[in-house]
């Protein structure tokens, strides 16, 4: 066996292992063994910080780094929830409602890619951005936007701005959390679950 082939598989091997132990947050390496150990221990696992991993991005087989999420819109209050029964709406609430001043920035959740950017009668400006694991999520009621279908954003990137277009009482962003683009869900749960409290 080569040098090469006997490294890849080395790390075949570990890489599960690891992968298990960043997950549940635990990477034993007390420090004084990390000090006195450097020179054999990796400098990423030396350095490795015991966290909670709410969600692990696994780039080019060892390297693992948390998903970072954001709140879609600072400087708001909350006027709907999802499941909320009113008069506004044919049916229960499908999403969470920040409300906030017309122009207000509307940043990216995650990084996602632009699935659409349209008119769509009672919610207005609609951007649908789709995340990694396919979940799709709807900025709805906008004043402008500012992506176009196919693009890129990242995380905290500003994608267009709160406004009052569609069925509205005033401006706000109407966000809807759809997994694989399906039936909508909390978005306070999700948030939550990425890290993110309203």
């Amino acid at each position: 066996m080569n040098q090469n082939t006997a490294r890849r598989v080395r790390r075949a091997a570990v890489a599960p292992a690891l992968i298990g132990a960043i997950a549940c947050s635990a990477v034993a390496v007390p420090p004084s063994a990390a000090a006195a150990d450097s020179a054999q221990t990796p400098a990423w696992l030396v350095t490795a910080k015991a966290q909670p991993a709410r969600h692990l991005h696994v780039v080019r087989g060892l390297t693992v780094r948390p998903v970072p999420r954001v709140l879609p819109v600072t400087g708001y209050h909350l006027t709907a929830r999802f499941d909320d029964a009113g008069g506004l709406w044919s049916h229960d609430h499908t999403g969470l409602d920040f409300a906030a001043p017309e122009g207000t920035a509307l940043r990216a959740i995650a990084d996602a890619v632009v699935v659409s950017v349209e008119y769509d009668g009672a919610y207005g400006n609609k951007t649908v951005v789709r995340l990694e694991d396919g979940t799709e999520l709807w900025y709805c009621h906008q004043s402008r936007t500012d992506v176009v279908a196919g693009q890129h954003v990242k995380t905290g990137e500003i994608i267009g701005a709160v406004g009052s277009t569609g069925n509205t009482t005033g401006p706000h962003l109407h966000l809807e959390v759809r997994p694989g683009g399906g039936d909508p869900v909390d978005p306070e749960v999700a948030l939550a679950k990425w890290g993110v409290k309203p």
